[in-house]
């Protein structure tokens, strides 16, 4: 079974090639995105064998997206499902292993497909099978938007993820990244052995929190060494996860 995701910012479209795959019961469609950065963020903690990918999408490209697939040393086989016949040049300057134009037919994907189990066939035996058990989580970099680009950020670089007017933000000292995932879908992304939900608008780096100060009711303010002596609060939902971690007795 080859594990595809599909990343169109169209919903329609990624609903399209989903129900083209239902002919082919050896490839099992496991996510679908319209934005490019919480395809990636997907993508680095689960990893896939087949990519649908649209190469006009706003905020990054799916040029830039194969590119940063690379980078991260993530292989997954491109198939590109696009509008634009004028890409084709530069996306099989990717791993790109199949350039579809829409409306995107049976015929031309079943093709496609033929050449992606191919090509899987040969490497399966040479590398490791993604389909294979992993050992156990692998907690990746998060990858931050700068500049056009995108940067990976290693997690033990990160103090705090926070959120500030319904939108979700990296701390780091190097400055503040602003993601387009919700609190909840990052702690999943992020070590637990080294990051603690503190608040239901906080997660902490543990090895930042420089003072534990008790506060009212028996909770605690945490004072963290990024160099602005940032100050979180403890909700007391998270007290006993907080005194537990910290060894506070």
């Amino acid at each position: 079974m080859l594990r595809a995701v599909i990343v169109d910012d169209e919903q329609p479209i990624c609903d399209d090639i989903e129900y083209l795959l239902e002919a082919h019961p050896d490839i099992s469609v496991v996510a679908k995105f319209q934005q490019s950065q919480q395809a990636l963020a997907y993508l680095q903690q689960n990893p896939c064998e087949l990519l649908f990918l649209d190469i006009k999408m706003p905020g990054m490209s799916g040029l830039e997206f194969a590119e940063c697939l690379a980078t991260l040393k993530l292989n997954p086989m491109i198939i590109f499902v696009t509008a634009y016949e004028e890409y084709a040049l530069p996306a099989f300057e990717t791993a790109a292993v199949a350039y579809l134009t829409k409306p995107l037919g049976q015929a031309r994907l079943t093709k496609a497909l033929k050449k992606v189990r191919s090509l899987f066939a040969l490497t399966e035996h040479n590398e490791p099978s993604l389909a294979a058990p992993a050992a156990g989580p692998h907690y990746g970099p998060i990858s931050v938007q700068k500049g056009g680009a995108l940067i990976p950020v290693q997690q033990r670089d990160i103090l705090l993820a926070y959120v500030k007017d319904k939108l979700v933000f990296l701390h780091t000292k190097e400055g503040d990244y602003q993601l387009s995932i919700t609190l909840s879908e990052l702690a999943e992304m992020l070590d637990p052995d080294i990051f603690l939900r503190v608040h239901r608008q906080y997660i902490v780096n543990i090895g930042a929190v420089a003072k534990v100060i008790p506060w009212f009711h028996g909770s605690y303010v945490l004072n963290l060494n990024d160099g602005a002596g940032t100050e979180i609060p403890v909700s007391r939902k998270h007290i006993p996860e907080v005194r537990q971690k910290l060894g506070i007795k």
